[in-house]
């Protein structure tokens, strides 16, 4: 049995960022929860270089209590760190370190509570769920939901432990992550009469998107969202050799950010409607050569709480948890949401300090958030 600050510490000091692999992470995690009873299941993803794990111990036939986090982290290049990001630095009663916030800190604390617990005492079954890839699309909860759906019963209360100040998130936006590739034929400039420009094509396609989400702000949600409508923002551009070359290829990366009763489909079929309508026509111009392929990189559900949700009054019990709020972000919360978990996103931290050079979370705020946990583990297994 170890403290949350010793584990928060470990944690910290495995480089999870998200190209690199989190197994020995998972496993320092594995080690400390079969140790205090619990049994375990590890997932490994497609290639075996990252893992999922699945913990869970208690009374099986009472309610079941789902804790949720990841274990990877965004990457420190190119920040400007006073500390080592990678051990954890204790000053002014605050914890730096990469992933401090978001979310070892939760993780940390789960894990503590979970190993300090009496578990032939437990009125409920408790179960810890710690994924990969999260940062770069939510691809652990992805790969697992399937899993979670046949081992946890539907009706689950599951709380994804992001910063959120320890307010209830009830719901946030989905996300669709793309790559345009628009093919041309180069040349020398002074044919481009006669010739497809890449660059040109794509910035067709960058105004297109700018004017569809000036069509979703034109009509903002009614919810408590920092930016109350869907978005769209092309992130990376990539195209053409020099001045007077005509560009043969222009890449363009782009996302749409949706609101839960805006999905991403509508979004998708008028971006196809617009390529066969609008683009390609002129793009492929007696041109063999042009053409434009669209992938998606990613793809996130928005996530919405239960109307009426089981959990949230059992969250809202206490007066941490009193206020909720929306967000903007995305979360793996969807995912769960989806394999029949009532879902709330609901952790220590605040999201001010994710993905910043000098990462921090408070000592304060993660004490509250073990004695939150404690609270809600009495009152679930005592119903």
């Amino acid at each position: 049995m170890q403290d949350t600050l010793t584990i928060l510490e470990r944690l910290c000091a495995f480089d999870t960022t998200s190209h690199k692999s989190n197994q020995d992470c998972v496993e320092y995690c594995r080690h400390l929860l079969v140790s205090a009873g619990f049994d375990i299941t590890v997932l490994p993803n497609a290639d075996g270089t990252k893992a999922n794990l699945h913990a869970v111990a208690g009374h099986k036939d009472g309610p079941a209590l789902v804790l949720a986090g990841h274990t990877d982290v965004v990457p420190v290049d190119g920040q400007n760190w006073s500390t080592d990001p990678f051990k954890l630095t204790q000053r002014d009663g605050n914890l730096f370190a990469r992933g401090t916030t978001d979310m070892k800190g939760f993780v940390a604390v789960a894990l503590s509570v979970a190993t300090n617990l009496n578990l032939d005492a437990l009125g409920l079954s408790l179960h810890l769920v710690l994924t990969h890839d999260e940062e770069t699309g939510c691809f652990g909860a992805r790969d697992i939901s399937d899993y979670l759906r046949s081992v946890i019963p539907a009706e689950s209360f599951c709380m994804v432990g992001e910063p959120t100040d320890l307010r209830p998130v009830v719901a946030h936006k989905g996300i669709i992550g793309l790559r345009a590739t628009v093919n041309g034929s180069e040349g020398h400039a002074a044919t481009i009469a006669t010739k497809t420009n890449a660059i040109h094509y794509a910035s067709d396609l960058v105004q297109y998107l700018m004017q569809q989400e000036q069509v979703y702000a034109a009509k903002p949600a009614q919810d408590g969202y920092d930016t109350p409508y869907s978005t769209i923002q092309v992130g990376l551009i990539r195209g053409g050799q020099a001045r007077n070359m005509i560009a043969k290829q222009c890449t363009l990366e782009f996302e749409f950010r949706h609101l839960p009763d805006n999905p991403s489909k509508s979004f998708m079929t008028n971006l196809e409607t617009f390529l066969s309508t609008d683009l390609r026509p002129g793009l492929n111009r007696n041109d063999d050569e042009a053409s434009i392929q669209i992938e998606i990189l990613s793809h996130v559900p928005a996530f919405k709480a239960r109307e009426p949700s089981g959990f949230l009054p059992v969250l809202q019990a206490d007066p941490r948890a009193a206020k909720v709020k929306f967000w903007d972000g995305v979360t793996e919360a969807g995912y769960y949401q989806n394999a029949g978990l009532d879902t709330v996103v609901c952790g220590p931290g605040s999201i001010s300090q994710a993905h910043q050079p000098d990462e921090y979370v408070s000592e304060k705020d993660l004490h509250e958030c073990e004695d939150f946990l404690h609270r809600l583990i009495s009152r679930l297994g005592a119903t």
